[in-house]
């Protein structure tokens, strides 16, 4: 079973981020492969920071992270290569999609390297979530929401254990967050992954199997 363990993590520096109440930050806390985690997190207690460690971005942490009991400090590029193109996907909250590029071409930059997702498939989600008669325009010229929804469609286009959600839809109206959340849903049964999405406050319209307060 894959799994995410983290045993005793917090950031550092730990001066601006309150860990007592915390039921992550300190911790011993595993996550699932199939299961789905709600974390609740204020402004400026690290949510973004966690998915940076788990995705290799950020190594600035005490206490220690384990992907199927494998030390990530013990990862090397070659092997964070492979976790991001095959077991971990992450939607940045800041999106971290390229302007200059259409929106076909920023999807297609993860797909080209996993092959996970037929041309159709894809043009068959642009489809779903409004954005398909946007496929050729720059992304500089999309809105925000928009931007959000090409975001999520490439985080799609790769295997993955767990898919982390860093604040996915705050762009996005409660219409469009639905058929987002049907669509990311669909994905994670077809693969039987788990779920992690960091919140500040939203559940969205997902069931969840742990509720957790960062």
């Amino acid at each position: 079973m894959n799994t995410i363990l983290l045993n005793t993590v917090v950031p550092e520096p730990v001066a601006d981020i309150t860990t007592q109440s915390s039921e992550i930050w300190l911790r011993e806390r595993q996550f699932e492969r199939g299961k789905r985690y709600l974390i609740h997190a204020e402004s400026g207690v690290g949510k973004s920071s966690l998915f940076d460690f788990l995705y290799g971005r950020r190594n600035d942490y005490r206490g220690s992270i384990f992907y199927d009991n494998q030390p990530l400090s013990s990862f090397k590029v070659k092997r964070w290569n492979e976790l991001r193109q095959h077991a971990i996907s992450l939607v940045f909250q800041g999106f971290r999609l390229f302007p200059e590029l259409t929106v076909w071409e920023n999807i297609q930059l993860k797909n080209q390297l996993t092959n996970h997702l037929s041309p159709e498939i894809i043009t068959e989600m642009l489809a779903i979530l409004g954005i398909e008669n946007k496929r050729h325009i720059a992304l500089r010229w999309l809105s925000y929401g928009q931007q959000q929804r090409v975001a999520i469609i490439r985080a799609l286009c790769q295997p993955f254990d767990f898919l982390l959600l860093d604040e996915p839809f705050s762009h996005l109206d409660v219409a469009n967050q639905q058929i987002i959340c049907n669509l990311v849903d669909e994905q994670l049964r077809r693969q039987g992954a788990g779920l992690m999405i960091c919140s500040l406050g939203d559940p969205y319209f997902f069931r969840y199997d742990d509720t957790l307060k960062m």
